[in-house]
């Protein structure tokens, strides 16, 4: 059995907490290069959820322009649903 199997086999009978602590543990062993193209990538993948939010805000505004309530309606509805605040 190699050393890659006995590592498998012992990971295989951790809880995922353990596993997540495992993993944080073997992470400071790497190289900081192998470190700092992982936080590249996960920045990268930050920025895509970003501009994907960023652009169904766009769209939302786009629809809800398209909604004709007086400041009263609008006053009324919140009034509604989240009551007097005061």
């Amino acid at each position: 059995m190699t050393i890659q199997q006995q590592a498998y086999g012992l990971i295989d009978r951790l809880s995922e907490d353990s596993i997540q602590a495992v993993i944080q543990v073997m992470k400071r062993m790497l190289p900081n290069e192998a470190m700092k193209n992982e936080a590249e990538e996960s920045a990268a993948v930050t920025d895509s959820a970003k501009m994907k939010a960023y652009l169904r805000i766009q769209e939302l505004r786009k629809i809800s322009s398209g909604y004709d309530i007086s400041e009263d309606q609008r006053a009324a509805a919140l009034d509604a649903k989240y009551g007097s605040l005061g």
